[in-house]
């Protein structure tokens, strides 16, 4: 009987989570046919496909993976995009991780034995991925080179963000010969998909894009949402202040920073409810109302890793 093992994203799963997913399973299953194993690799999902997911893979005629709540003893599972228990799946500490591949810090999740493990300080998961594809000299099909480049163009926003390296561009266009899409057209129309401003859910628009951090020892929640119509966004701070407050009395966090990130004109409203006297102190700045921050939009390297420094 085939071996199984699944390549799943963090919780509140964003696009790369999900598509990096995808590519790391065809990449893993790949390999497994060339040096002759059995062992099968399943993407799955711990949440909702974003809009820009599920429109990407329907047009290229791909399932949605596989929804799990969670993992238990005998499982095998490879971490995609996160390396923090806080965001793995519930369950994990009695599986067994026999993989990473991320792009952010090194967080907690501990492994009885060596395993492999790709962290590289690139913008996306997706280029991690499409990086080992070429390294290994495996052919990745246009399907799959949609899923990746959708991936790395809305973690970069469009190569705007300060995460996005050299690297990431040169992944970039290997893939737009794949797919022969113009990078800046084909991310303009994923950011589109997110639809309405007044039609999504507040649930979706506050936590649709959120991790959870320690910061001084507590509990945070730090959540970005991206626009391209801004304003028709921040119409909606009071309902979405209501249910920042509503998580915070439910999960105990210490403050819930939502980053409502305008594409077009590269910059951030911070919006914060609890203790936002860390933020205060971190960013020279008076969280108490909207705060427009310029230049500002990466969760990863601009807000949460000058957080965590605390």
């Amino acid at each position: 009987m085939a071996e199984k093992v699944v390549v799943v994203g963090h919780k509140n799963p964003d696009n790369d989570a999900i598509s990096a997913a995808i590519g790391v399973a065809y990449f893993m299953n790949e390999l497994a046919k060339r040096e002759g194993s059995d062992t099968v690799y399943e993407a799955v999902r711990l949440g909702p496909c974003p809009p820009e997911t599920a429109w990407n893979l329907d047009k290229n005629g791909i399932s949605q993976p596989r929804l799990i709540e969670s993992v238990g003893e005998g499982d095998k599972v490879v971490l995609v995009d996160h390396n923090e228990l806080g965001q793995a799946v519930d369950g994990l500490a009695d599986a067994e991780v026999v993989g990473i591949l991320d792009h952010h810090r090194i967080g907690d999740v501990t492994t009885a034995n060596p395993i492999p493990v790709f962290v590289m300080p690139w913008g996306s998961s997706a280029t991690v991925a499409t990086w080992l594809m070429r390294l290994h000299d495996i052919e990745i099909p246009n399907d799959i080179a949609h899923v990746l480049l959708s991936a790395i163009l809305t973690d970069t926003i469009i190569q705007k963000s300060p995460t996005s390296t050299p690297t990431d561009d040169d992944q970039i266009a290997y893939l737009e010969g794949i797919t022969g899409k113009e990078r800046v057209a084909f991310g303009q129309d994923l950011f589109r998909c997110r639809g309405r401003e007044d039609e999504l859910r507040i649930k979706d628009y506050v936590e649709a894009d959120s991790k959870e951090f320690t910061v001084a020892g507590k509990t945070v929640l730090i959540a970005q949402h991206e626009t391209v119509d801004f304003e028709a966004a921040m119409a909606r701070e009071e309902e979405a202040r209501d249910h920042m407050r509503h998580l915070i009395a439910q999960h105990d966090y210490d403050f819930v920073l939502l980053m409502v990130t305008d594409i077009l004109e590269e910059g951030t409203n911070f919006l914060v409810e609890g203790n936002h006297a860390v933020v205060d102190q971190v960013f020279g700045i008076d969280s108490s109302s909207a705060v427009w921050m310029p230049g500002i939009l990466s969760r990863k390297k601009q807000v949460a890793a000058p957080l965590l420094e605390v």
